[in-house]
């Protein structure tokens, strides 16, 4: 079996050392067929930008090239080699490396640092270029003398000053090799500064700034041609869009045959899973672990277009590694509190940047499984006297990072007909459960209620949803207070879908707002809603109703195939009215929640289903009730 590559990039060392590979290569050809100079390519982190930079790297570097032909032996690129293969001079700079520990000398001192550093590489690799500080070629000058001369800050005071410098002696001699300028993770020290302090960010990121300072001086030579090609990968454009004006002229994440670039599609899960783990000695097959991933780390869509989603390709590399680690008998179980700990930090600091209506507005939403619309600002520019965010400002942000996710035509059409405009969703169950946390947070209720506090992990074996019961109960009343019928059933819904997801041993695929299909096409329900925040319901004259798309509240899909369930949830506010009205309303409600549960398991996949169990939970005058159909 193959090793894991957790954590490690080192392309060379992957190959040679026998750790698992994915191969990307094909998107080599595709990127060059763009024909652009300059390239910046978006994802959310933990995607496989940085070896797909490492790849680039050996494969246009001239200097690489025997090493390139070994290490891209068994690829898809090798027997389908490009134009441009092994004509460059790569100048790869790593800007992940960049500190903020201090303030912005020093941050911009670890920045000068690094472009020493990745100028240094060139040199390492080129040493016929080395040149003293007369400009003159001297073999015996070391790379040392190089980082030395560079780091001299009497000279060279800022970045620009520096990448200026190098160009203009590469310039001048005059040599015909072409350059090619590769940067990875431009932004991952501005980002951090962004979510924790955005006026700093505004100081360091200002267009008369060093930071401003060294892309235009980059973009000034690729305009001379001197930097023929640019690729640049990073997370959010803001701060380009800040510090820039007009500095990239290819989006490559927004290419709909991209769209694979980076993260894992289901053919390469399954490969990661067939390639990593010993399946003799598993209860589990390659695709029940792979149907695992995919609802929690799968979805991802950068363009409405695109035809495939893609996993978060570290998520799952740590999956397999917490597999392997249980001897692959049981799966990890979800844990929001500690390795997700930097996500749920940088999502809070992200929320806490928008203005508070639009945070609730946006809440609300992802609440309610509402798909949520977006106008991409042309910039995303952060200024010191204006350092909150609009909604769809907020919201591009999430989306860059990967808080959100595009969605599919198919998926603005359920709930909005034909497409107008971008709509974004959360991606996928890891997300989903991080803003669950920040939703009851923000409501004072301690993430740790819902933390180990229950064991239901007999549900996979029988049913018996007493232990489920018991906790709903006691979590309930502690956050569920809305006068409004519908938020009110999501927020139980939520509590319930956030307490299987933390505590049954991760032996379902949860669902929320699952969409019912018959013949794989969407289905509407003729079941009357009932609107009870109605007067004339309380009256029991007449019932208000609206038609609600075939969509179950909770579908949870017990992968090792021990029983499986659905949910509806029913909700009714504390009323003044006599105990026989309140009766009535809930007998109601059971009924209506009856006929849409009978809607549900006829379902293309629940109808399947061999152990199937419908639920009907009602959180009706302050009192919750569970019972099955």
């Amino acid at each position: 079996m193959k090793l894991l590559p957790d954590a490690i990039s080192d392309f060379e060392g992957i190959i040679k050392n026998n750790y698992v590979y994915i191969d990307k290569t094909e998107f080599i050809k595709k990127y060059e067929d763009t024909g652009a100079r300059v390239s910046l390519f978006l994802h959310p982190r933990r995607f496989g930008k940085t070896m797909f930079t490492e790849i680039l790297h050996y494969y246009y570097d001239r200097a690489q090239a025997s090493l390139a032909d070994e290490l891209l032996a068994n690829t898809w690129i090798a027997s389908h080699p490009t134009r441009l293969k092994n004509s460059y001079g790569v100048l790869k700079f790593d800007f992940s490396r960049v500190r903020n520990i201090g303030g912005i000398e020093d941050t911009m001192d670890f920045f000068m640092s690094q472009v020493t550093a990745g100028i240094c590489d060139f040199y390492n690799r080129y040493p016929e270029f080395v040149l003293t500080e007369t400009g003159d070629k001297k073999e015996n000058v070391s790379v040392n003398d190089v980082n030395n001369f560079y780091g001299d800050r009497n000279i060279f005071t800022s970045p620009a000053k520096i990448i200026t410098h190098f160009f203009n002696d590469f310039a001048s001699r005059g040599s015909g090799l072409k350059l090619m300028v590769i940067i990875d993770e431009y932004d991952n020290f501005t980002n951090d500064i962004l979510s924790r302090d955005p006026e700093m960010f505004a100081d360091i990121a200002r267009k008369e700034g060093e930071l401003g300072a060294f892309y235009n001086a980059l973009r000034n030579f690729n305009q001379r041609k001197i930097a023929e090609r640019i690729f640049v990968t990073g997370v959010l454009p803001v701060t380009m869009d800040t510090a820039v004006s007009g500095f990239v002229s290819s989006k490559l994440s927004q290419i709909p045959e991209l769209n694979c670039m980076a993260g894992f599609t289901d053919a390469e899960v399954e490969t990661l899973v067939r390639e990593t783990i010993d399946l003799e000695k598993s209860p589990f097959s390659p695709g029940q672990l792979r149907d695992l991933m995919k609802i929690r780390f799968d979805g991802y869509r950068f363009s409405s277009f695109a035809g495939e989603t893609v996993y978060n390709a570290a998520l799952c590399i740590s999956f397999v590694s917490s597999f392997l680690a249980k001897r692959c008998m049981s799966v990890p179980r979800f844990n929001v509190s500690s390795a997700t700990d930097i996500d749920y930090q940088k999502l809070a600091g992200y929320l806490k940047l928008m203005k508070d209506e639009d945070r609730d507005e946006l809440i609300d939403a992802i609440l309610n499984k509402h798909l949520i619309p977006v106008v991409f600002p042309g910039t995303l520019k952060i200024s010191s006297d204006r350092p909150l965010l609009n909604f769809h400002e907020g919201v591009a942000i999430l989306y860059h990072l990967g808080f959100f996710t595009m969605a599919s035509l198919d998926e603005i059409r359920l709930q909005h007909g034909d497409p107008a405009g971008d709509y974004l969703k959360v991606p996928n169950e890891y997300f989903s459960l991080l803003f669950s946390k920040f939703y009851f947070q923000s409501r004072n209720v301690p993430w740790s209620d819902f933390e180990g506090n229950c064991d239901l992990r007999s549900l996979a074996v029988k049913n018996d949803l007493s232990a489920f019961m018991k906790f709903l109960k006691g979590i309930s009343q502690a956050f569920v207070n809305t006068d409004n019928t519908k938020q009110g059933e999501a927020q139980v819904a939520l509590a319930a879908y956030v307490a299987l997801s933390l505590n049954t041993g991760t032996a379902f695929r949860l669902i929320r707002e699952y969409p019912v299909r018959h013949g794989g096409k969407y289905v509407m329900s003729d079941v009357p809603e009932l609107d009870i925040n109605s007067s004339e319901n309380v009256s029991g004259e007449s019932l208000r109703v609206n038609l609600k798309a075939g969509r179950a509240d909770l579908v949870a899909l017990n992968v090792s195939g021990g029983p499986n369930y659905v949910f509806e949830f029913k909700y009714a506010r504390d009323t003044s009215s006599r105990d026989e009205t309140n009766e009535k309303i809930r007998s109601e409600l059971f009924e209506q929640a009856r006929q849409q549960l009978e809607l549900y398991v006829t379902d293309d996949e629940l109808g399947k289903l061999t152990e199937l169990h419908r639920y009907v939970v009602m959180y009706t005058y302050g009192e919750l009730s569970m019972k099955e159909v």
